[in-house]
């Protein structure tokens, strides 16, 4: 839960389909967390910009902990891409 956490997913039992009444909403889980990364982003460019043009409310050291973990979300993004992949492959090649 933590690790889905981590790369902007929010807990599961929060997003139940409210069409079926059961279930998950991979939609708005995925939705969501492309969002949370799309923002990671943006913050730690918005932060970055401010500090090369000479803000002095931004420090180097926010500007990095910023890349950090606008990073640190999109490898969590790539890695969940890569293994939805792997199981979209494993299950099309599945015997009926």
């Amino acid at each position: 839960m933590q690790a889905a956490m981590a790369v902007g997913l929010p807990a599961a039992p929060n997003n139940i389909d409210a069409k079926s009444g059961n279930g998950v909403d991979f939609q708005n889980i995925l939705k969501n967390a492309v969002e949370n990364v799309n923002n990671a982003q943006n913050a730690a460019q918005a932060k970055a910009q401010a500090f090369s043009a000479g803000n002095s409310d931004t420090s180097l050291e926010e500007v990095i902990v910023s890349l950090q973990k606008a990073n640190l979300s999109l490898q969590g993004m790539i890695a969940v891409r890569n293994r939805l992949v792997d199981a979209y492959k494993e299950v099309t090649s599945l015997q009926v």
